[in-house]
């Protein structure tokens, strides 16, 4: 007698998948006190809000002719690239979350696919960022490598 196991099919993350999931991986570690999915967009425009404020307080302090000054600058600079970084990743989120241009985005991100292939599978493997204890730094890469390719969207 024999018996025909039934195996689920495997199914293959298509790019749209890992980008959204990559997406929504930085936005949970750049707002990890939201209480819920749905929440994540109100704790993440909040934060942005606050990097707003910190660059509006920083930028008249600039003074290249004192330390403070140069820390008043770099501390603009840090904010305002924070500050745009998490626009774009809000921005890029929303646009991935309509499930209905999924071919769209599949065509979109078709010229990169070899290299969020490789940001997906740095990404799978956590246990090795907390080990190494390196998972602040993955992110901050991470960040820097996905808003290139969600500011194409607009």
């Amino acid at each position: 007698m024999f018996f025909q196991l039934k195996e689920k099919p495997v199914k293959s993350h298509e790019t749209y998948d890992k980008i959204f999931e990559l997406v929504k991986a930085v936005l949970h570690f750049e707002c990890p006190d939201h209480r819920a999915n749905h929440h994540i967009l109100y704790t993440a425009n909040t934060k942005l809000e606050n990097y707003r404020e910190a660059r509006d307080f920083y930028r008249p302090f600039d003074d290249p002719s004192s330390e403070l000054g140069l820390l008043s600058r770099e501390a603009y600079q840090l904010a305002t690239k924070k500050y745009n970084q998490l626009y774009t990743i809000i921005r890029g989120y929303m646009h991935l979350c309509e499930e209905n241009k999924r071919e769209h985005f599949n065509h979109h991100f078709r010229f990169h696919v070899q290299k969020i292939e490789a940001m997906y599978k740095l990404y799978e493997n956590k246990s090795a960022q907390q080990l190494l204890q390196i998972e602040e730094l993955f992110f901050e890469r991470l960040k820097a490598d996905l808003t290139p390719l969600l500011t194409q969207f607009e």
